[in-house]
């Protein structure tokens, strides 16, 4: 990785009185995938991703064109849960170019879009980040991720979005402001850190969010909300003792030095429910049952639970996956730095 390189982020195309108020997004193999426009004329499928702050492309779909510039900015990134199963990671090492992206009707001149060179396969066309950069790279955590860049050339006012997904795989990433027209519950509100409005702060342990395995308190957790990931991840310790206090078989894979945990049971019984209370109140946030069976096997005998672990995460760190975001809108307020969420309509 070359340091060096200053990162100027031109002005946005002001379109933000013709931009839609939201954008439509598909649950595809695991994923919230939406349309993004680079260079003027390549149109990609990316994951929406809440957990990590980069434009990246597919290795071999990028193609260089008028408006690209290259740099000597690269980066190595990986991945948790980068599969449908949310089992396999992914590593990617990335080049970045400088090029136009476009969505929503917003247009980013000269934006970092990582063009990956080698590494394993992502679902879709790649992955748009939407969470501020963490990187040792100067030239990366020195700059804006896509929305804060929106927001910095007044395209987004307040600096706010919110992803609100249903249960059927169809769901909207939406601008500004919590649009209260689409719950139909009470509004938990989190104070996140104030680099980000992703992971939740935690003054004490009592304060902390919970885990909740059917009505009862397992553990205290620090989570991130992060949409890009396909299942609930957690520690590997805990997740064995998850898995064990609910009498499920316990199955592990080791892959590059990686080992991922996962809990499988007789599909005929009551799966176990998982969720989070967050103090002062207990009232239980479950994942939705419909999106809490991760496969089941062909002879429909045997479950898979849609929460995992992994050695990747370390105690208490939880990852708030997709599958607790069905049928919840997470609304993210990064001028305060506060996440919300609600039931949906």
């Amino acid at each position: 990785m070359l340091a060096g390189v200053s990162l100027v982020i031109s002005a946005a195309v002001a379109l933000a009185r013709c931009s839609p108020a939201s954008v439509p997004l598909r649950l595809h193999e695991g994923f919230w995938q939406g349309n993004f426009t680079v260079g003027g004329s390549q149109t990609f499928s990316l994951t929406v991703d809440t957990g990590s702050f980069a434009i990246l492309v597919k290795q071999g779909l990028y193609k260089p064109n008028p408006t690209s510039e290259q740099t000597n900015i690269s980066e190595f990134i990986q991945f948790n849960g980068a599969s449908k199963d949310g089992t396999a990671p992914a590593q990617e090492t990335v080049f970045f170019v400088r090029d136009d992206i476009e969505f929503a009707g917003v247009t980013v001149h000269k934006f970092l879009v990582g063009n990956i060179t080698a590494g394993d396969d992502l679902p879709g066309d790649g992955v748009a980040g939407f969470s501020p950069p963490a990187s040792d790279n100067e030239d990366l955590s020195n700059g804006q991720g896509l929305i804060e860049t929106f927001c910095a050339n007044g395209d987004v006012s307040p600096c706010q979005l919110g992803l609100a997904l249903g249960k059927n795989g169809q769901g909207e990433f939406i601008f500004g402001e919590l649009d209260k027209s689409k719950i139909s519950s009470n509004v938990t509100t989190l104070p996140t850190f104030n680099h980000d409005s992703w992971t939740v702060i935690n003054s004490t342990e009592a304060d902390s969010a919970v885990l909740v395995i059917d009505g009862k308190p397992f553990s205290h957790v620090m989570p991130t909300f992060d949409n890009g990931s396909p299942n609930v991840i957690g520690p590997l310790s805990t997740v064995r003792a998850v898995l064990k206090a609910v009498g499920y078989n316990i199955t592990e894979q080791t892959n590059d030095g990686v080992t991922v945990a996962l809990g499988t049971y007789d599909c005929s019984r009551a799966p176990a429910r998982f969720g989070f209370s967050f103090p002062p109140s207990d009232q239980v946030h479950y994942i939705d049952l419909a999106a809490n069976e991760l496969n089941r096997t062909a002879d429909g005998r045997t479950c898979t639970a849609n929460i995992l672990g992994t050695s990747t995460v370390d105690v208490p760190q939880w990852s708030i996956g997709q599958t607790w975001f069905q049928g919840r809108y997470v609304h993210h307020d990064l001028n305060n730095s506060r996440l919300s969420f609600a039931d949906l309509a």
